[in-house]
């Protein structure tokens, strides 16, 4: 295993904080934080990865890197 460090913008972090606090009205003691949700998204991606279905994710992220 390996700490991976993300930044991002304090508006996005917000509105995830925002999600959680939401679902958690619907699933009380969900436990998800945003930390959690990040690592699954992470762990998803290089697993479809491996398996090579990720062209689009690919092609999604580098758009958003355009985007800056």
């Amino acid at each position: 295993m390996k700490t991976l460090q993300l930044r991002m913008r304090r508006k996005f972090a917000l509105r995830g904080e925002v999600l959680l606090a939401d679902m958690e009205e619907v699933q009380p003691q969900h436990g998800y934080t945003l930390e959690r949700v990040f690592e699954l998204l992470y762990v998803d991606f290089i697993d479809k990865f491996r398996k090579g279905d990720n062209a689009a994710a690919i092609k999604n992220i580098l758009s958003l890197l355009d985007d800056e």
